[in-house]
């Protein structure tokens, strides 16, 4: 998966999770997320990446592009130029 992959995947999950529409500046808090949308997150996550993601990403991490960044230097993705 490329990071436009991840980043993609990321913003379908949250806007499941969540139902709203998302954009780098959402706040996964003030969407309405909480400690049961955090897990239902990263299970989601976990199910499309090889490599499990804890949820303190997301805690420490709760604005969607920073998220997505935090991931893409944990998995090693970047974006494609």
């Amino acid at each position: 998966m490329t990071g436009e992959g991840l980043r993609a995947t990321v913003e379908e999950i949250w806007r499941e999770v969540l139902g709203a529409e998302v954009d780098d500046d959402s706040d996964f808090f003030d969407e309405g997320g909480h400690s049961f949308a955090a897990l239902r997150i990263i299970a989601m996550l976990n199910d499309h990446n090889d490599q499990p993601t804890p949820v303190k990403v997301l805690f420490d991490n709760p604005r969607f592009g920073d998220f997505v960044a935090a991931l893409e230097k944990e998995t090693g993705l970047s974006p494609q130029p």
